[in-house]
């Protein structure tokens, strides 16, 4: 967001802003890793040289403009460089998220994708070589090995990417230093696809965001603008941001093409090693010792970043700024973020749709829980009652937005067009947030949370419709119905209302552990994405008129039993009644 070089605006992709760097700003640092307090710095010439010689193995090996590689590999060295090889290789890269044991989600996202690769780690308790080493062939050369799975046709490599020499397989960065390959660079355009992000769908499948050059850069100017107004891109070398980001680089906000784009430098903890997680410790020291600047952070890290500074005494640094977003926040967490930085932005927006509200938050300001500011720039929102009509201030309906940074729609090879686009958008255009809130009197955009059933889970939006369908693949279950329950961290967690056999012995203990066979581990954190509450009933659940299962009222029973403030979810009614 700082701009290192006056002419680096004018470049209209990120391979030619990684070029450009690489030429004339060559020891400019882009990613700094800390692993167990250790630094160790990428410098621009740095990933152009690895990056380039992994696109020229890409290129080798018959890969081709346009082809879609899916990346696996938790935030890294090794995954800066895979993707950014990806690009200068002209292919796409796509997030995977795997959280089915048995791989059914990744299946989907291959077949929808046509995804050429994937690339994975060799460890092997990793979720993906669990999913992926029984259909290897062939030897490894170079970390590439032949890969065949019958409904995947498209799917013909698997590239290991270890850290170890071990047989076969060598260490992938050590062997990209000391390589003799050429450096592939293959041109872009702005409209060329640049990497595909996965996020949450209604049955388990995530839905594919495309972005391109064009759509990367304009959401990184429009981030720029809305986080540091006074930050010119012509501005000189001084004005660069060094920021502490450890946000997925699978997740838009956590690609690692930002800081080419900008200039700036990108600190963040190494989790290659799965086994490694990340704590408020790393997070803390890291942008200490580098004096960053600002950090997004979750509100689960705050409080992980909060216990460690009062576990050492204190702490004489601040960030200069904080942005805070993916979940609705209370007052109480606003100023909590306040006691870490000197000014806290508060923001709204999704993957699809990306920035589309601010507020800045210092000490003293009036807040309010929910308050996510005014829109930005070139955005328009509106909200809409249950008959289709716009809502009065301060009136709550459903949002839905228009603006330059908002997607055109899901990426799908197999269905045209994509029935998931179909349903995201109004027949005038609007995309809907499927999220509910007010605007006030004075513009301010307030957001209590989802619609419908979506759970709201950290930093992820779950439907729980494929959570119920895994449940009732257990022999004794009937019935299951997962609702949230209010959390102080991650704002809604999951509770599993499950209906048994009437001679079943099944118990909390032995769905716990059913849970934990058929929900792959989250490779970044302890939250796997899974039922932490139950109940367990032979009975029928409450019913309503029509038959249906009343799921407001197993929703109210859950937040009775298990919610942390029943307040946060029943106070705002939503627009649309359960069904």
């Amino acid at each position: 967001m700082g701009g290192a070089v006056s002419s680096l605006r004018d470049l209209d992709t990120v391979t030619k802003r990684l070029v450009h760097l690489s030429e004339n700003d060559p020891n400019k640092e882009i990613f700094v890793f800390y692993t167990s307090g250790l630094r160790e710095a990428y410098t621009a010439r740095q990933l152009y040289t690895l990056a380039g010689r992994f696109a020229f193995r890409l290129r080798q090996r018959g890969f081709q403009k346009g082809d879609v590689i899916a990346n696996t590999l938790n935030d890294s060295p090794e995954r800066a460089v895979t993707d950014i090889g990806i690009m200068l290789a002209g292919c796409v890269t796509m997030n995977i998220q795997l959280l089915l044991a048995d791989g059914t989600d990744f299946r989907l996202m291959a077949q929808n994708s046509k995804c050429r690769a994937v690339i994975m780690s060799p460890w092997k308790q990793g979720a993906a070589w669990k999913l992926m080493n029984q259909f290897f062939s062939g030897k490894s050369d170079q970390g590439f090995v032949d890969i065949h799975i019958d409904n995947i046709p498209d799917l013909t490599s698997a590239i290991l990417v270890g850290r170890t020499e071990n047989g076969e397989n060598k260490h992938f960065l050590n062997d990209l230093k000391i390589g003799r390959e050429d450096i592939y660079v293959e041109p872009a355009k702005p409209d060329d696809l640049l990497i595909i992000i996965s996020t949450s769908g209604s049955t388990g499948y995530s839905k594919l965001v495309p972005r391109s050059h064009e759509d990367t850069l304009k959401s990184e100017e429009l981030a720029h603008h809305v986080l540091c107004p006074g930050v010119q891109w012509n501005s000189p070398r001084e004005k660069c941001l060094k920021y502490y980001n450890d946000k997925s680089m699978g997740w838009g906000v956590g690609m690692p093409f930002a800081p080419i784009c900008s200039a700036d430098t990108r600190v963040l903890t190494d989790i290659f090693d799965a086994e490694v997680k990340r704590t408020g410790k790393d997070l803390w020291e890291a942008s200490t010792k580098e004096n960053a600047q600002f950090c997004p952070m979750l509100c689960l890290e705050m409080d992980s970043v909060r216990e460690y500074i009062d576990s050492v005494g204190g702490s004489e640094f601040k960030f200069k700024m904080l942005i805070a977003g993916a979940q609705p926040l209370r007052k109480s967490q606003m100023e909590n973020f306040l006691t870490l930085t000197e000014k806290l932005i508060v923001v709204y927006g999704s993957t699809e749709a990306g920035f589309l509200t601010a507020k800045c938050i210092t000490k003293g300001d009036t807040m309010q829980s929910n308050d996510n500011g005014k829109v930005v720039p070139g955005v328009e929102l509106r909200i809409v009652a249950n008959d289709g009509r716009l809502c009065r201030p301060e009136e709550t309906g459903t949002i839905e937005v228009k603006g330059p940074d908002v997607f055109k729609g899901y990426y799908n090879r197999l269905t045209s067009p994509d029935p998931q686009t179909v349903k995201a958008f109004t027949s005038d255009g609007w995309f809907k947030m499927e999220d509910y809130g007010y605007i006030d009197k004075d513009g301010n955009v307030f957001v209590f949370g989802r619609t419908k059933d979506i759970i709201t889970y950290g930093a992820d939006s779950l439907y729980p419709g494929w959570m119920e369908k895994k449940l009732m693949e257990h022999s004794d279950v009937l019935e299951a119905i997962v609702v949230p329950v209010s959390d102080p961290l991650l704002y809604q967690n999951i509770c599993a209302c499950v209906k048994i056999k009437r001679d079943s012995k099944l118990n909390e203990d032995q769905l716990r552990k059913y849970c934990d066979q058929i929900f792959l581990p989250n490779p970044v954190s302890e939250e796997t994405p899974k039922p932490q509450h139950f109940i367990i009933t032979k009975g029928d659940f409450p019913e309503m008129s029509t038959g249906k299962p009343n799921k407001k009222r197993l929703r109210e029973m859950a937040e009775s039993m298990f919610g942390y403030d029943k307040k946060v979810i029943l106070s705002v009614a939503a627009p649309e009644s359960e069904t």
